[in-house]
């Protein structure tokens, strides 16, 4: 395309987008001119049903391996049991990328990259006992999520797909979780560290969904913000304690944390961080409603209190994802 194509492209361009600004013309209007190019739903069927066969057949492939290791692992030696892992994660790996640089056979390709993802924890597992590292030791678990780490990130920009992003997220997790441990294995633990712990690993997860919000990536905004909030909202309401181990501060502070998801439900337009919102306001009230109010007013009592203010967070919820959630979308 020359300099005067695409001088007129872009004029056309934006005589189109001032004919929808101005109400002239509709967007169903401009996808009618498109509608030779869609695909038609018994073409849409048939690929939905073989990703469906490929997903199946990965899994029940996963699972024979599985099963094939199990039956023979205490009858082979350690070298035939780094063959049988980490070769069968290579050979995988290298079918997938075969297949996945092949236009016909894309989706073929990814249920190979599937099967390396979940073989290759194994495979760098029992590498490691061959060459002396204990591979169930906090150290060697550093190791291998180190190493699935890098190789699922390279993989990323090598595939471009978004089939290593959950991999990536669970990998660089169990490095922060083994690694925090192996700091503090021969030391006393820091108070509340598990809940703190729960805390980083939920604020990451929810920084994590916004940046995938920012490049596109539907899926993990969506698990990226349900985990995280349920990381950050549970770690906090076990830091409230509970009675008599009441922590102040966090008593305090929780239900402006619960506040706050709200409004960010509403500000993201998300349904996930709205329904966990939801979850743990329940489970606020139940809690402060067994160690305040069950001794004075009775148990029934309490809980008929208790319930009514469920129905009405409930109705609460249900409206803000009617009005302002679901109207946006």
């Amino acid at each position: 395309m020359n300099g005067t194509d695409n001088s007129r492209t872009n004029q056309l361009l934006s005589e189109l987008s001032s004919l929808i600004e101005s109400g002239q013309i509709n967007k169903t209007q401009v996808l009618e001119l498109f509608k030779d190019d869609q695909p038609t739903e018994a073409e849409q069927s048939k690929v939905n049903l073989q990703t469906l066969f490929y997903v199946l057949g990965a899994f029940i492939v996963i699972v024979g391996i599985v099963v094939l290791i199990y039956q023979f692992w205490e009858d082979m030696d350690q070298i035939t049991k780094v063959l049988l892992t980490l070769g069968s994660a290579i050979s995988a790996y290298s079918i997938g990328y075969y297949l996945h640089n092949q236009d016909k056979t894309k989706e073929l390709g990814l249920a190979f990259l599937t099967i390396s993802l979940v073989t290759y924890p194994i495979g760098i597992g029992t590498t490691l006992d061959l060459v002396g590292v204990s591979a169930m030791e906090m150290g060697g678990l550093t190791i291998i999520g180190s190493i699935l780490f890098i190789i699922y990130f390279a993989s990323y920009f090598a595939f471009k797909t978004w089939l290593f992003l959950p991999f990536i997220v669970a990998a660089g997790s169990s490095v922060f979780i083994t690694f925090t441990n192996l700091l503090f294995e021969n030391a006393l633990t820091p108070k509340h560290f598990n809940e703190y712990r729960g805390l980083v690993l939920g604020i990451t997860y929810i920084a994590l969904g916004y940046y995938f919000s920012l490049v596109r990536k539907p899926s993990m905004v969506s698990i990226m913000y349900f985990l995280g909030f349920i990381l950050f909202l549970g770690a906090s309401i076990v830091l409230t304690g509970f009675k008599p181990n009441i922590n102040v501060f966090w008593q305090f502070a929780y239900p402006f944390l619960l506040v706050l998801t709200f409004y960010v439900s509403v500000l993201l337009q998300s349904k996930e961080i709205l329904i966990v919102g939801t979850i743990f306001t329940f489970a606020e009230i139940l809690k402060l409603t067994s160690e305040y109010f069950s001794q004075s007013l009775g148990w029934p009592i309490a809980l008929i209190i208790a319930g009514l203010v469920i129905m009405g967070v409930g109705y609460f919820s249900f409206e803000v994802n009617k009005r302002l959630i679901k109207q946006h979308s």
